[in-house]
């Protein structure tokens, strides 16, 4: 079901074709291949493919194409480059084509080819073996195989089950090779020994695929990937994603466990282990990049419209802004499986900002424990300026037009999987055994990976406190301590100090035959861990940083006879779950070892009702109760499937996709011609967001915003000298700061203060819409303000006439909006008799003349314009709340009006302007041939204040902005 659309990777009609070729390229150029067919781009080279230089000579390019068998495909190499710009704006590419006499051709034979077009430039199609190889399927043998794959994956399918598509960074597959066959088993202890539960879950509810890398230490040949993706579509309903060991072990060793691992779980390194400060490698960052790219490549090609996406963990959390691109109403769910750091820590990455719009893209957002979430809508407010809301008892974030949900649930075991294990003779022979060598002894277990953060050297520590503090225990204890080593490898200084500890701990405290500690560093068998929780009394885990841990939850299913006491670190996600646990400092070592003997004191029936109280709990949040209830949620998730508008904003991993289902982007040319017949326009533009140029989602101190550009003005100022236009500038600031900004500017509208002052086309004298009007509570605001700003740093107190407002921006965002509530409430409720109106907005509280505000102005406005000719075009640009009102005003106004808004939209809007270059490019557009006259004498007359002390020549952003005249041409 997942391989009908014609796009898709229909394997059982496409082919994968090796492209190669030899090029020389500078530094900053990029290769590309496109033709006439669709999947190549119909000749535009910005839609092609780009090749990778993924051999070792540096010349040699290639990439791989999934084309259609059977037909024959025209296409030439093109070379990529930026022109030089001094603008930081845009860039500009270039495009080099093949200077060939035809075009390249080439005939798709088998399902598997490596076709060498020798040299860019050189024509070469000759269709014999010294150009193409067929690695695999020249006849009917791959076509037949890959249908029955595809026909015995979609049996399972029903018009009722739903499609899911399950992305794990590592497939649940186990790889071997030998005899010159590949095997392949399912790895029932992937994804933190929830696998079997996982695909019991998902059995009969989904029809499901799991998209990953397959887990094998070595590179998979070419040739062979084919037959791979067919054998474990067939048999495993996976559909693996190929990456060389090099890619691999920069991405996963490199960047996941080097960069990631350690910031998530606060342990961050200042220096490496020569002494020198540790630089953020973007190197590794790029292949980050590059990897979630390919696996978005994969699902793009395999989804259809109503399939559910479930992405798992850390590895792909630029994943879903990739597939929010291509897939903009697909339901998105991620489930981050390691904690969420602290946003103090999490600011330090450089890539902060990329990898929260990755996640952002989602539908829904999953986390194990509420603190992480708390520590995550921290680091949104903090980065990216975004508050999150509550709705029916959901967390929600507002982010590109759309609303993402956060969801805490924790993941579960499956009880039936290690009960079931209980009884195998394997773990009773491994039980019988530990219980006959050390009978009589109380058992203390522990499995840990051997990794710093799982704070094994403080354990032993502890227990030799124990030893040392309470003598009596010698002959009487035993301590299992499983240590596992990692695949990324560990530092040698940790298991040095570990070993330490063992020696020092069996030496001291220990006898000749028979040791207090037993160490067993290497990886154990599921029977080996199930034997070992069923014989300790006590489990006893110390991480100094951790995410939800499992490992208790197994130990509590697979203990009994009076068993199952905990002793966890408070700092394990599970502890505060399991309320049976005994909770920990690790740091405190006479705290845990007082803690140890506590519960080794225990009497037995207390210990059994723990037991039965945790073992009811683990029973009923089970792995099948996770899934079932995230993917409830998921299908849930508010993503409209109506047509959506899209706007592109940025570039690479900071793109963003501004979605909105009614707004749609301005037609110019359309406009134009309207604009052309018409005898009056009337203009109402906001300034505070239109003419200041911020960005979306940046937070800049009211103090320092920059006016109006000169050449805006000047843009101003030619369509103001058409007597047909009417133009208005709307904005909250003063009268003076509007007068200086646009004093060059004749014949220019102005309102200021929100609409109480007031100055019309051709005069000097200012009006106001009420001189009756109360001000008498101005002095008690304004104390109370003041008062406030003492307390918040980075706050301040901006005055007008007939308004008072306190800016928090630049203050701690999380405490200067607590300080902004509570003031509302008491501004509120001081001002209550007055005729006074509070507002709290993001960044700021204000308090204003009740019944004085723009849309007052405007009705009034309308009213003089009326009597003279009424207006046939008003045209409206906002971007607040509160000009929502004013685009409903507008349209009533005039049966013909336009209401924009610039980066974001409201329903009452028909237009989005993507950002503020695109509103310039408007203007210009329908300011005629004036303004590109005008634009020389106006550089001329301004080339002294865009000099530079190199004197060389500094452009003015207008410039760079891209324009498109009537003609069609840039």
């Amino acid at each position: 079901f997942f391989f009908t659309n014609s796009h898709q990777l229909a394997m059982t009609t496409s082919s994968k074709i090796l492209f190669k070729i030899r090029c020389r390229l500078k530094f900053g150029e990029k290769l590309l291949i496109s033709g006439e067919n669709h999947v190549l781009g119909r000749w535009d080279p910005s839609r092609g493919y780009s090749l990778g230089n993924i051999y070792k000579n540096p010349d040699l390019w290639a990439c791989t194409l999934n084309l259609k068998k059977g037909l024959t495909y025209s296409y030439k190499y093109v070379i990529e480059n930026y022109k030089n710009s001094n603008s930081e704006k845009i860039e500009k590419k270039k495009y080099t084509w093949e200077n060939l006499g035809d075009f390249r051709r080439l005939k798709v034979l088998g399902s598997t080819m490596e076709v060498d077009d020798r040299f860019f430039g050189k024509i070469f199609n000759v269709m014999t073996g010294s150009r193409f190889k067929i690695l695999w399927g020249g006849g009917a043998r791959s076509n037949t195989t890959l249908s029955k794959s595809v026909q015995n994956f979609s049996t399972n399918s029903t018009t009722e089950t739903l499609n899911l598509l399950m992305i794990l960074y590592r497939l649940p597959i186990k790889t071997k090779f030998e005899k010159n066959e590949w095997n392949f088993y399912w790895d029932d202890d992937a994804l933190y020994l929830t696998s079997v539960g996982l695909r019991k879950s998902l059995k009969g509810r989904f029809n499901f695929l799991f998209i990953g890398i397959l887990n094998y230490d070595k590179d998979i040949p070419f040739s062979d990937q084919e037959k791979i993706s067919c054998t474990l579509l067939e048999n495993f309903g996976c559909i693996p994603i190929f990456l060389s060991i090099e890619t691999r072990d920069k991405f996963y060793q490199g960047f996941c466990k080097g960069i990631l691992w350690p910031s998530f779980h606060c342990v961050n390194d200042i220096l490496n282990e020569l002494g020198n400060t540790n630089i953020f490698d973007r190197n590794l960052w790029l292949v980050y990049c590059l990897v979630n790219r390919k696996f978005a490549d994969t699902i793009i090609s395999v989804y259809k419209d109503g399939d559910l996406i479930w992405i798992h963990d850390y590895h792909l959390m630029v994943l879903p802004s990739h597939l929010r691109r291509k897939l903009p109403g697909a339901k998105i769910g991620f489930f981050l499986h390691i904690p969420w750091p602290s946003s103090e820590i999490y600011r330090q990455l450089p890539i902060r900002d990329e990898i929260l719009r990755g996640l952002l893209s989602s539908s829904l957002l999953g986390f194990h424990l509420f603190y992480y979430v708390r520590h995550f809508l921290s680091s949104c407010v903090r980065i990216l300026n975004l508050q999150h809301v509550s709705k029916k008892g959901m967390l929600k974030i507002e982010y590109g037009g759309r609303f993402v949900t956060i969801r805490v649930s924790h993941i579960g075991i499956d009880p039936t999987r290690f009960g079931e294990r209980l009884s195998h003779p394997r773990v009773s022979k491994k039980v019988s055994q530990l219980k006959t060598e050390y009978k009589g002894k109380l058992i203390i277990g522990a499995i840990d990976d051997l990794d710093v953060i799982k704070g094994i050297s403080l354990k032993l520590l502890a227990f030799e406190a124990l030893l040392k503090n309470y003598p009596g225990y010698k002959n009487k204890i035993l301590f299992i301590q499983v240590a596992i080593p990692k695949i990324t490898g560990f530092r040698e200084c940790v298991r040095a100090e570990i070993k330490y500890l063992v020696k020092k701990i069996n030496q001291t405290y220990g006898e000749k035959t028979q040791n207090l500690v037993m160490y067993i560093e290497r990886n154990i068998s599921f029977e080996e861990r199930v034997a070992i929780y069923s014989v300790s009394d006590v489990f006893f885990l110390t991480p100094i940083r951790d995410g939800l841990n499992l490992i208790p939850y197994e130990y509590i299913i697979s203990t009994n006879e009076g068993k199952g006491q905990l002793i966890l670190s408070e700092f394990t996600g599970c502890s505060s779950a399991l309320s049976g646990a005994v909770r920990i400092n690790p740091w405190n070592i006479e705290e845990v070892s007082r803690s140890l003997d506590k519960v080794l004191q225990n009497d037995p029936g207390q210990t059994k009702l723990k037991h039965a109280i945790d073992f009811k709990y683990v029973s009923e949040h089970t792995t099948k109760d996770w899934v079932e209830s995230f993917l409830d949620d998921l299908k849930k998730a508010p993503e409209s499937t109506n047509r959506m508008t899209k706007l592109g904003l940025g570039l690479g991993v900071t793109f963003q996709l501004l979605e909105s289902e009614k707004p749609s982007q301005l037609k110019f040319e359309e406009f134009f011609k309207f604009y052309e017949k018409t005898e009056k326009r009337v203009f109402l533009i906001d300034y505070d967001i239109n003419f200041t140029n911020n960005r979306v989602n940046k937070v800049k101190n009211f103090r320092n915003h920059e006016k109006s550009p000169g050449f805006t003005n000047g843009l101003l100022e030619i369509l103001t000298k058409d007597p047909r236009n009417i133009i208005f500038i709307l904005s909250g600031r003063t009268r003076d700061f509007l007068h200086n900004t646009f004093k060059t500017v004749k014949h220019l509208g102005l309102v200021a203060e929100n609409g109480f002052y007031y100055r019309c086309q051709k005069k000097k004298n200012w009006k106001n819409i009420d001189s009756t009007i109360d001000l008498s509570w101005k002095p008690i605001a304004l104390e109370i303000m003041r008062s406030y700003t003492e307390r918040t740093d980075g706050s301040f107190i901006e005055e007008k006439a007939t308004s008072l407002v306190w800016h928090f921006c630049d203050s701690d965002p999380e405490f200067g909006d607590w300080q902004a509530k509570e003031m509302y409430d008491q501004l509120e409720g001081v001002l209550s008799i007055f005729g006074a109106r509070v507002a709290h907005r993001n960044g700021w509280v204000q308090v204003s003349v009740r019944d004085v505000g723009k849309t007052r102005i405007i009705k009034r406005l309308f009213k003089f314009l009326e009597d003279d000719l009424s207006p046939d075009l008003i045209f409206f640009i906002g971007d607040k709340t509160s000009d929502q009102n004013l685009a409903k005003l507008v349209k009533k106004k005039c049966p013909r009006s336009y209401s924009c808004s610039v980066g974001k939209n409201s329903k009452k809007e028909e237009y989005v302007f993507k950002d503020f270059d695109e509103v310039v490019s408007f203007f210009t557009f329908i300011s005629g041939e004036s303004f590109r006259n005008s634009v020389e004498n106006w550089f001329i007359t301004h080339q002294e204040n865009y000099k530079i002390k190199t004197n060389r020549l500094k452009l003015p952003d207008f410039l760079f902005v891209p324009f498109v005249g009537r003609n069609g041409k840039c």
